[in-house]
């Protein structure tokens, strides 16, 4: 089934009550445009997407920004741990050594 509220389709098993937002397609108002246009209109204003007076909280901003400084953070020190791998194996051959040259 696909709901004409928030256009999601279900198994019909399932029964004829949107899993989401909860319109019932088998009601006798289920094919009036105006219940439809009202119950999408009230599905989206209970979602936040939807809802421009909806708070989003500091916490919610700083998360991504957070994740990016900390990975930015792991790829520095994983950068220095493999860098100084990577020159202490070209000084074990000879690459950067003052011995070849004398």
């Amino acid at each position: 089934m696909k709901c004409p509220v928030c256009l999601i389709t279900w198994d019909d098993a399932k029964g004829s009550v949107c899993p989401q937002c909860h319109f019932d397609s088998s009601s006798p108002d289920a094919r009036d445009t105006t219940k439809v246009l009202q119950a999408r209109e009230a599905f989206k204003t209970r979602v936040s997407a939807y809802d421009p007076n909806a708070k989003i909280s500091r916490w919610d901003i700083m998360k991504p920004w957070l994740a990016v400084i900390l990975g930015f953070g792991i790829f520095m020190l994983w950068l220095k741990a493999c860098g100084s791998m990577i020159g202490g194996r070209m000084m074990r051959f000879g690459h950067h050594s003052y011995s070849s040259q004398h």
